[in-house]
């Protein structure tokens, strides 16, 4: 639930419109300024509350974006005439 509220938060550090919700392994991937055209950096956001912590997936997630291991690809497909 903390998951779905936190962005409607007084005082939230990301607007909600910069932020997509994703739920699983990661709760948000927020592009921080886009939404005024000014993207400062993208965020890959979990939320936690009280006690809990991070499970394994979460973790080797956390790690291999701190070691850089994180790419941007484009897949285009050709339209063909005939």
């Amino acid at each position: 639930l903390y998951e779905t509220i936190a962005p409607l938060m007084p005082g939230f550090r990301y607007a909600p419109r910069d932020m997509v919700f994703i739920g699983k392994w990661v709760d948000y991937l927020v592009f921080d300024g886009l939404s005024e055209g000014n993207l400062k950096e993208i965020v890959f956001l979990e939320l936690k509350t009280g006690k809990s912590k991070q499970n394994a997936n979460e973790k080797m997630i956390q790690n291999c974006i701190w070691q850089g291991r994180v790419k941007y690809e484009l897949d285009r497909k050709n339209s063909s005439n005939g």
